[in-house]
């Protein structure tokens, strides 16, 4: 069983049928009550009566042959979706939803998920039968993005598509997720009303706490304290229960023991309440009977089509004037800003929070993720996407429930808003240590790093960073490159600024310019500009001591104005010298926050404590805008290349008592050959030449794994190297990403200049084995030694595969 999130932002369930005395019952009342209209247009004659043959054969084997998928409101059969078998590659697809639920995607829904299920039981293609009057199934069909054949012949369309994703169709998919995700979101950010159960007369008490956050930040809506024993909680009149509570409620805030949750969850169903916090503990945070209960209560509020942030989440805030909602536990909350915060750990979560406010970045709405049972991260990511008050999002993070559509989601996003992470469990005795507060799964952190490259994240190693890197990207617009000159008035500050420099990869423009200590503040009003205007410049740097009590100031307004002076340069050829990032360091006593020199209304200059601060955050926001300026690539269409084909070969060596097997080498000969490598597979010793060595490995969160080593060293004796990590990247892989990995590759191994057409030998193989694992999600592993000679020759190469997809798409429907 898995939630879907319809067009209107409404719940559901969706999983496999079954010829179960239930799902019988529920698919009967669905046909019975649905329009003879409905009727008519999916089985082209008005019948509603079924006796358990017809609907057993409805239901099917599961896949194999037929399936049907059904959609439910926890009560009744909201909507059916089926397919049979036509042959060995095709099968037809139908419908059915009910009239009162149509036009909120429930169809789109079912089709993707139909054709996901159908692809991973070898089927190839979809077909259907509709009348030419039918137009909302149509639409259905037109909108999924499938490359779509149409016949229309006496008052019926037939259509064909083969059931492999384009681009479009993938696009399409997102933007549906999107939306609905954002509008099922809505009442927690939005609401106009919101209950506090658990409500506590007792100041230390948690429920009276976040009730008295929500009366300080001057909610613009209504709050309503829920305490059965009291008259009041803070001077304002509390009500018994829910349903006592005089208007509809937005949003409920639950603070109650763990062992009262199920007859509050029922209440705020009987209320319909559509948004649910709990910040309660005792859940799949403490024991097994813990767990248990969590899903008890998810499955309820999902039948009902509410949604659930926690349990044990440490509260929510929206800074938005229209809604000022403080219901956390946060007692200092920032200024109203563009900058989004979720986070894994509550307290650690409260903690950045406080840091946000003391340093002064102003924050759109915050959220602590609890034990993420239902509401994800990946859910507030699709929400802050097109949220217009964000404009950053940072994330503490300690593990990935979705990784792959993490992935997607991200990527997507930071080409237009930046992402910062901090990413903890990055050892096994930190992966130990989450696993005994939270439900993390841990993953390879190498693997994590290659995720966060090819997505763009900002992946820092500290709370301290994170905002240190914040602080410099919403200081302003501007554009950074490696080139960094330094202006100084020290030497040893210059020292400690070059050495960093270089060790994270930036470049030093020499020399060092250092202003001494006469006339100091003119010193850097003259010389900062000139300066900026070096073309060889993309970023300056700015050391100060001071070595008197009043030069600090003068040194800030000299600076200021040095960079009010080249705003005013007219405009020429290349980049403008007040685009570029400005940083500074002033070694000073007693307050080691990062503070603001403001230039003007649209720009800040960001004075670190430290100069290593400086320069790692410099860093970070080079390397962002360096992945949002390059080609993201597309994922090409490889002339020569049937990945079906392929696909037959892996499945024919999984015969019906065989789960998992490795294909023999005649089979993989077929198999690159189907792919269109041109690799010859040989057995005599190849002459010298460079090794490649190729390797796609299923990780559980991941997904498919490419990882490419030249030279012949192993990803083993790579990873004992410090600093050095394999050179990976998540399937399916664009050209830039196979570009990438490639330079990554040469990179480790030292490798220096290679033959063009060995590179593009290379990249093109790679490319076709990614579009082969795409699509073929037998494939569990798979291992190719090359050698790079005249030809391209595989002296080695395994795959095995299993029948149990490693890689599927879909969620899980059981």
């Amino acid at each position: 069983m898995a939630r879907v999130i319809l067009r209107d932002g409404g719940v559901a369930e969706l999983r496999k049928a079954r010829f179960t005395k239930e799902d019988v019952g529920q698919i009967r009342n669905l046909l019975q009550s649905v329009s003879e209209e409905s009727l008519y247009f999916r089985f082209f004659q008005v019948i509603r009566d079924f006796d358990d043959n017809a609907i057993e054969k409805l239901i099917g084997d599961g896949g194999p042959t037929a399936l049907t998928l059904m959609c439910s409101d926890g009560h009744r059969a909201l909507a059916i979706g089926s397919y049979q078998r036509l042959g060995e590659d095709s099968a037809e697809v139908t419908f059915l939803v009910a009239d009162d639920v149509q036009k909120r995607g429930l169809g789109s829904l079912l089709l993707e998920h139909l054709a996901e299920v159908a692809y991973l039981n070898g089927v190839k293609q979809f077909e259907a039968s509709l009348l030419t009057d039918n137009e909302r199934m149509m639409h259905v069909f037109s909108a999924s993005g499938f490359a779509m054949t149409k016949k229309e012949e006496s008052g019926i369309i037939h259509l064909v598509w083969p059931l492999r994703h384009n681009e479009r169709s993938r696009a399409l998919q997102e933007t549906r997720e999107r939306l609905a995700t954002a509008a099922s979101l809505h009442t927690f950010f939005h609401p106009k009303s919101v209950a506090v159960i658990g409500a506590s007369r007792a100041p230390e008490r948690l429920g009276h706490v976040i009730f008295r956050h929500i009366l300080s930040s001057d909610f613009k809506g209504t709050v309503y304290p829920v305490n059965p024993t009291a008259a009041s909680v803070a001077a304002v009149k509390a009500y018994p229960s829910l349903k006592d509570v005089p208007e509809q409620v937005d949003l409920a805030v639950i603070v109650v023991p763990a062992s009262q949750m199920l007859s509050v969850a029922d209440e705020c169903i009987e209320a319909g309440v559509k948004s649910v916090m709990i910040v309660s503990s005792g859940f799949s945070d403490t024991d097994p009977p813990g767990t248990e209960l969590e899903k008890t209560v998810l499955d309820r509020l999902r039948a009902a089509g509410c949604r659930m942030i926690g349990p044990s989440s440490l509260g929510l805030i929206q800074m938005d004037p229209h809604v000022q909602l403080n219901a956390s536990f946060a007692p200092n909350i920032p200024d109203v800003g563009n900058v989004a915060i979720a986070s894994h750990s509550g307290a650690l979560g409260i903690t950045i929070l406080d840091y946000a406010a003391r340093i002064g970045v102003g924050v759109s709405s915050f959220v602590s993720l609890g034990n993420r049972a239902d509401v994800s991260g990946n859910d507030l990511l699709q929400y802050w996407e097109s949220d217009p008050a964000t404009e950053m999002i940072l994330l503490y993070l300690e593990s990935f429930g979705n990784p792959r559509k993490f992935t997607r989601i991200t990527r997507r996003i930071t080409r237009h808003k930046p992402i910062l992470a901090v990413k903890s469990a990055r050892t096994p005795v930190g992966v130990n240590v989450a696993k005994s507060h939270t439900v993390a799964v841990a993953a390879e952190d190498a693997t994590v790093e290659a995720m966060f490259r090819q997505t763009g994240i900002i992946r820092v190693d500290t709370l301290q960073e994170l905002f240190d890197v914040a602080m410099l990207i919403r200081a302003g617009k501007c554009h950074s490159g490696r080139r960094v000159a330094i202006v100084t008035n020290t030497a040893g500050g210059a020292v400690m600024s070059v050495d960093r420099l270089l060790r994270e990869g930036l470049e030093f423009v020499e020399p060092v310019i250092n202003l001494g200590f006469e006339a100091l503040a003119e010193s850097y009003r003259v010389v900062l500009p000139q300066v900026m205007r070096d073309p060889s410049v993309d970023a300056v740097i700015v050391l100060f001591t001071p070595v008197g009590s009043s030069e600090e100031e003068a040194v800030r307004v000299a600076i200021s104005a040095a960079l009010c002076e080249v705003a005013n340069d007219p405009a020429g050829e290349g980049r403008h010298p007040y685009d570029k990032p400005v940083v500074a360091n002033f070694l000073t006593t007693g307050d080691y926050r990062v503070r603001y020199l403001e230039v003007d209304s649209d720009r800040c200059i960001p004075i670190y404590p430290f100069p290593e601060q400086a320069v790692r955050a410099l860093a970070k926001m080079t390397a962002y805008h360096e992945y949002r300026d390059r080609d993201f690539g597309h994922i090409p269409d490889l002339p020569d290349i049937d990945t079906q084909a392929a696909r037959s070969i892996v499945r024919s060596a999984l015969t019906s008592d065989v789960e998992r097997a490795e294909l023999t080498r005649d089979a993989i000969k077929e198999v690159l050959k189907a792919l269109g490598t041109g690799v010859t597979l040989c057995d005599s010793v190849a002459p010298a030449g460079m090794t490649v060595e190729i390797r796609v490995d299923s990780d559980p969160l991941f997904g498919p794994l490419l990882r490419l080593d030249l030279a012949g060293q192993s990803a083993s004796s790579i990873m004992q190297v410090p600093g050095l990590l394999p050179a990976v990247r998540l399937v399916p892989l664009t050209d830039a990403d196979a570009r990438e990995i490639w330079h990554d590759a040469c990179a480790r191994a030292n490798v220096g200049a290679v033959e063009q057409e060995h590179q593009a030998f290379v990249l093109d193989l790679i490319l076709r084995l990614s579009q082969w694992i795409e699509d073929v999600p037998e494939v569990s592993h798979a291992k190719f030694h090359l050698k790079l000679t005249d030809r391209l020759q595989c002296m080695e190469a395994k795959v095995e595969a299993s029948r149990v997809p490693y890689n599927s798409w879909t969620i899980d429907l059981a």
